[in-house]
């Protein structure tokens, strides 16, 4: 049974794509609010040193808090990267968890720390809400 459970995504293509959690569109279209942080791959360093720039890392944070919303990577093993991200979901991290760890040098899942270190834009639809975040719900 799966209700209530993040489904994680993966595509097998070159770059691959793999996604947990919300969309920018299911977020547009569910009203929810939410920090927008994206960086190229060409910003991740493991990226650079096996030349496979081609991609992005993308992830929503709720606006209220820290907790991960949705996270999207199209990029070389995106799904070991996004496993990182998914694991970080269940146990309710927030995001700051990923941008401060010490992670192995270089590695692909160190682009985690480029990515929750980049300035996030406001997701732009203006009749959002806030989603209250299990940490808030447990208070």
């Amino acid at each position: 049974m799966t209700t209530g459970r993040q489904i994680p995504y993966t595509l097998f293509t070159d770059p691959e794509l793999a996604r947990i959690g919300l969309t920018e569109k299911e977020a547009k279209a569910r009203g929810v609010a939410y920090r927008l942080f994206k960086i190229p791959m060409q910003g991740v360093l493991r990226a650079r040193t096996l030349s496979e720039t081609r991609g992005f890392l993308k992830a929503l944070v709720e606006v209220d808090g820290d907790i991960i919303l949705g996270f999207t990577a199209f990029a070389v093993d995106a799904g070991e990267i996004m496993a990182s991200v998914q694991t970080a979901m269940l146990a309710g991290l927030p995001y700051t968890a990923l941008r401060d760890a010490i992670w192995a040098h270089p590695t692909l899942v160190e682009g985690l720390i480029a990515l929750f270190s980049s300035m996030p834009s406001l997701s732009t639809n203006l009749d959002a809400q806030p989603v209250e975040s299990s940490s808030a719900r447990n208070r």
